[in-house]
């Protein structure tokens, strides 16, 4: 799993969705409207079009300067464009007023909520990642106009509705950090089939040279793991979130480790025991329905190895929820333990998009790598080694959003009423921000480190270790353990 976040506005302008009220993460994305077409009457009406649109203009001019193709139409039947035949990579639709004016005043947020909503249309190959590409060409996004990175919004009117969104949907309590990973990962997990491909693992993908598809480059990462984990016949493992559970099937498969998986999302669960059961390894692994703070109730230092990948981004904003992380894991981890963490990284340390909490990740935080290894140090833990993959996400992100579009048809057929309109927009634009930002200025870190420093320490890991890892390339086939 991966998260996005932004800096500023225009900053990821794909990375979700907004409502008005950021404290209640609703599944079925809540329609306010029926989706007809508003057309202001009167003279006072066709003043407010003209102000309104002249400033949507300017926006539209200065990203008509990236050199893409542009056109935009207005609610009242208005419209402008860059290109004199009127063949646009991008068309934007408006079809209420309200959406102009949401536009006006939220900016990125309330034009993509309006999007969502349907009362924008995008006509175009991938729209939203063309807008973020446009952004970027024009000179509009933070990095290009130097500004330096702020933790929240620069717009008064998301600030107030930023910071409310964070503290209501902090990850403080453990029963709203229930209800965070609920509203992602207790969805129907035809999504996840669909679009994550056979080995359902949630993860970036490890393209090493030869790698030709999804299922290779998901095998990959996950042996690549194990490499730096330095297995060994067994070793007790604790994983915290596996998701649908490729990867502890993989570890006690490939080496004959047994794994306790920490995750508290029940319908994951109930869907990892099924296929631990189909592939005989239910003996080997252990579920509790819990989250990383609940590994204290485990006995000091009774584990050799701990991993986690793509959930670290869920332990919340706060400095305090970055010690928690680390202090748990501190205290499972058997002295000279190793341990891997694969997760989405800023190296600023900024609030996560708005837009993405609300839709997407409720609570999650996109994580500010120094902080991250400060806090790791402060309890006890050695840094060993970092590893920057961000191309690797890059191309397994482009290969989830074909999945989706291609595979929308059975996705929805699983749940008409929950995967309709509104989710498939929400998630489309989640799915070319991310990739968008990997492009940018996310990273994706591979942090291996050990419990304690002490000398003579048995298989400390290092790079020869990940030597000899059963990498499948060209045409050699993956078990995917579905």
């Amino acid at each position: 799993m991966s998260i996005e976040s932004s800096r500023a506005p225009v900053r990821d302008p794909a990375v979700s969705a907004v409502v008005s009220d950021p404290s209640a993460p609703v599944r079925g994305l809540p329609r306010e409207h029926d989706g007809a077409v508003s057309v202001p009457k009167g003279h006072g009406a066709n003043v407010v079009d003209a102000v309104i649109q002249a400033i949507l203009r300017a926006v539209f001019l200065r990203l008509g300067t990236s050199g893409y193709r542009l056109r935009a139409e207005f609610s009242n039947g208005n419209d402008w464009t860059n290109c004199a035949d009127g063949e646009a990579e991008l068309t934007i639709r408006f079809k209420t007023r309200r959406a102009e004016l949401r536009t006006l005043f939220y900016f990125y947020e309330g034009f993509f909520e309006k999007y969502i909503d349907q009362e924008i249309d995008l006509i175009g190959e991938y729209p939203v990642a063309l807008i973020c590409r446009m952004g970027q060409a024009a000179d509009l996004s933070p990095d290009k106009q130097r500004w330096k990175p702020r933790t929240y919004p620069r717009n008064p009117l998301m600030l107030v509705r930023k910071l409310l969104q964070e503290r209501l949907q902090s990850n403080k309590s453990t029963a709203i950090a229930k209800q965070n990973a609920d509203f992602h990962y207790g969805i129907h997990p035809k999504l996840f089939e669909e679009m994550l491909g056979e080995t359902v693992g949630y993860s970036e993908g490890y393209w090493v040279t030869g790698t030709q598809n999804l299922n290779q480059a998901k095998h990959n990462n996950y042996e690549y793991i194990c490499r730096k984990l330095a297995l060994k016949p067994g070793q007790r493992v604790l994983e915290v979130g596996s998701g649908w559970g490729f990867m502890p099937i993989h570890m006690v498969k490939n080496y004959a480790v047994t794994v306790t998986v920490y995750n508290p999302v029940k319908r994951q669960n109930d869907y990892m025991r099924a296929r631990f059961a189909r592939h005989g390894v239910g003996d080997s692994i252990r579920i509790v329905e819990g989250d990383h703070r609940d590994i204290r109730n485990e006995p000091p230092g009774s584990y050799d190895k701990f991993v986690s990948v793509g959930v670290h981004e869920h332990h919340g904003m706060k400095v305090e929820r970055y010690d928690e992380w680390w202090a748990s894991v501190a205290h499972v981890l058997a002295p000279g333990g190793v341990g891997v963490v694969s997760a989405a990284s800023f190296i600023e340390y900024v609030a996560t998009n708005f837009l993405t909490l609300k839709y997407i990740f409720p609570g999650g935080h996109i994580p500010s790598l120094p902080r991250e290894l400060a806090s790791l140090r402060r309890n006890g833990l050695t840094l060993m080694a970092i590893e920057n993959l961000w191309p690797h996400y890059r191309r397994t992100m482009s290969e989830w959003r074909k999945r989706f579009d291609e595979r929308w048809p059975e996705i929805r057929q699983a749940d008409p009423e929950f995967f309709d309109e509104r989710f498939r927009r929400a998630w489309a634009l989640y799915l070319d921000g991310t990739f968008e930002a990997f492009g940018t200025s996310l990273d994706l870190s591979h942090i291996v480190f050990m419990q304690g420093r002490a000398a003579g320490t048995d298989d400390p890991p290092t790079r020869a270790g990940y030597d000899g890892a059963d990498f499948r390339t060209g045409d050699q086939t993956v078990e995917c353990y579905r």
